[in-house]
Formats: C-alpha cells, sequence, structure tokens
C-alpha cells in the first residue's frame, strides 16, 4: 500500500483563507518526464489523512484539511479527473503540504520634494528626504504532490502561496479554492497534455 509521502516544499497558504480579489497568487510547479500522464483518469487521496504540515507552521485548524481536499477535488474535477475511494486503484495519489511563515517588507522611497532660492548667492537647489516603512505580513503556500500509482514514484509538484489578509480569514473556502486551483495550474490536463513550466 502507498505509505504517506511528505510533500517536498513548506506547505500552504492558509492555516486561514481568502478572496479571489485580493493578494496575487505566485505559483511554480515541475513534472517528472519519465511519467506518461496520457493514461490518467482517475485519482485518490493518498491516505484518509493526506495533509502534511510544515514544521514551521505550528497549530493548524483541524478543519483545514477536508476543505482543501475539497478545493483539490473541484480543481482536478475541473480538468476531466475522477475521484475513487481505493488509492491502490486509482492512477494517481495526491497529497499536500501546508504552511505559513512571517514575511518583512522593507519600501524605501522620497518622502519630501523641497526647493530653495537664495536671492544673495542667486542659488536654488532641490532637497530629497526619503522614508522608510518596515512591514510584517504572512505567506501562507500550499504545496500539492501528485504520485503514479502503479510505480509509486512522484508526478508533479505544484506549489502556490499568498500573503494572508484579514479579509482571507473571513472567506476561507474561496481563497482556498483559488489557491488549490493555482497549486494544479500547470498539471496535465485530462488526455495527457503537458505544459511545460517556465
Amino acid at each position: 500500500m502507498i505509505r504517506t509521502f511528505s510533500a517536498l516544499a513548506l506547505g500552504l497558504l492558509l492555516a486561514l483563507g481568502g478572496c479571489s480579489s485580493g493578494a496575487p497568487i505566485k505559483s511554480t510547479y515541475d513534472y517528472n518526464r519519465q511519467v506518461d500522464f496520457t493514461g490518467y483518469r482517475t485519482y485518490a487521496f493518498i491516505s484518509e489523512n493526506p495533509m502534511s504540515v510544515s514544521q514551521a507552521q505550528g497549530a493548524v485548524n483541524p478543519m483545514l484539511e477536508g476543505r482543501l481536499m475539497e478545493s483539490i477535488r473541484i480543481a482536478m474535477n475541473a480538468k476531466g479527473y475522477n475521484e475513487i475511494q481505493d488509492v491502490e486503484s486509482a492512477d494517481m495519489a495526491i497529497g499536500f503540504t501546508v504552511g505559513a511563515r512571517d514575511q518583512v517588507k522593507v519600501d524605501t522611497y522620497p518622502s519630501s520634494f523641497q526647493m530653495g532660492y537664495s536671492r544673495r548667492a542667486y542659488y536654488y537647489g532641490y532637497n530629497y528626504g526619503t522614508e522608510t516603512r518596515v512591514r510584517q505580513y504572512t505567506e501562507g503556500q500550499l504545496a500539492v504532490d501528485v504520485f503514479d500509482v502503479s510505480s509509486h514514484t512522484p508526478a508533479f509538484h505544484g506549489v502556490a502561496s499568498r500573503k494572508i489578509s484579514e479579509a482571507d480569514r473571513k472567506n476561507q473556502q474561496e481563497v482556498l479554492n483559488a489557491v488549490a486551483t493555482e497549486a494544479l495550474s500547470g498539471f496535465p490536463l485530462a488526455g495527457g497534455s503537458v505544459v511545460a513550466p517556465d
């Protein structure tokens, strides 16, 4: 039986949640060139509890796992794949990792513009001041890993990350759906077409 594989990246963009009009979602992905995706039709989650948590994450809402499973179902079903319950009978097994980390952003920009003129010296000049702002925010990540069941090898790895806002925390399912869709955006479509990563 397939055992739970730990995902390659630190986890998710939400021990929380969000709305599609918020911060942009960044994503990257890679896939195994040795895997033939053309025969894939069905998937199952790698275990009853397919979510791993990044060590840096700390405590996670226990309801997050079920919500993310639903978001991944939506994304996979939209691509034409069908979920089945028996992982050994599926073409693909899916696991995912979630995490969040604090980030610091420093911005420096001109804060004032002054022009001076001296009659005695017939002089004029410009004075630029600068202002630095330091902002702290939380970035969450979701890493989705797809494994080939027949060979028990990794087939696809996708990561999506996003800055988490207070609005996100109030609209979890909507943003979880968007993040899962983005994490799987490079996954081959039904029929096996592959979009090479940038």
